[in-house]
């Protein structure tokens, strides 16, 4: 009867590792990306080719350290934290939420993001602003909402005039999955980029009151951990 030399058992054991491993990959669920953004949402309001009429440098969004992750996180209404790791952003939220609210002003005002090609003053005779946003809140809470809040200041690049705005609103969000999460805060954030652009459409008209009354439906949801 043939034995098993001693130096067989290690590569025995390493082989089975391996089958292991490749078993384990096989079956690990797929990943799914989100993405706030809405495609052809630059163009909904008509011509993607038409001029801009107003020029914004819209300056990089800041977003609250727990939410800058790859994963989607999930709050309970205790506060209790969840990232999932198999429903992730495809690109970081500060730059999908920049890109929502650029194409949110194109749609409203007609107005550029500049950012990377600054515009000099003498250049153009189109009016040109500064945008800087901080989004205080990005809570997904599964059986109640998506909740979004954010701080925005509209500086005028012509008389150096400023504004200092605030929007808050939630979504309802029953399910709790990371595709729902996505959607209700997709929502919410479009609901902010177009109080933004609803802002400066009012900075250019010279309207007294930029900012606009805060209405209660735009108030956060309570309980909601921040």
């Amino acid at each position: 009867m043939p034995r098993m030399t001693m130096s067989a058992g290690p590569h025995i054991a390493r082989a089975i590792l391996c089958a292991s491993l490749l078993i384990g990959c096989v079956s690990s669920p797929p990943v799914r990306y989100h993405t706030l953004t809405t495609p052809g949402a630059a163009d909904v309001a008509g011509d993607d080719s038409a001029s801009p009429q107003v020029l914004v440098q819209i300056l990089p969004v800041a977003v609250p350290e727990g939410v800058a992750r790859d994963g989607i996180v999930l709050k309970d209404p205790g506060g209790q934290v969840t990232v999932l790791q198999t429903d992730r952003w495809l690109a970081p939220v500060a730059d999908d939420l920049k890109q929502v609210v650029a194409d949110g002003l194109w749609q409203s005002v007609r107005a550029t993001d500049t950012y990377d090609a600054p515009v000099p003053g003498g250049a153009t005779a189109l009016p040109r602003y500064r945008l800087s946003l901080r989004v205080e809140r990005f809570d997904a809470i599964p059986g109640q909402a998506a909740a979004v809040a954010g701080a925005w200041t509209l500086r005028s690049l012509s008389d150096d005039s400023a504004h200092v705005c605030r929007w808050a609103g939630s979504q309802p969000l029953e399910g709790a999955d990371g595709a729902a999460a996505a959607a209700a805060l997709g929502r919410a954030s479009h609901r902010l980029a177009a109080r933004i652009g609803e802002s400066l459409r009012r900075a250019v008209s010279g309207a007294a009151d930029v900012c606009g009354p805060v209405s209660p439906a735009s108030a956060p949801i309570e309980g909601s951990a921040r």
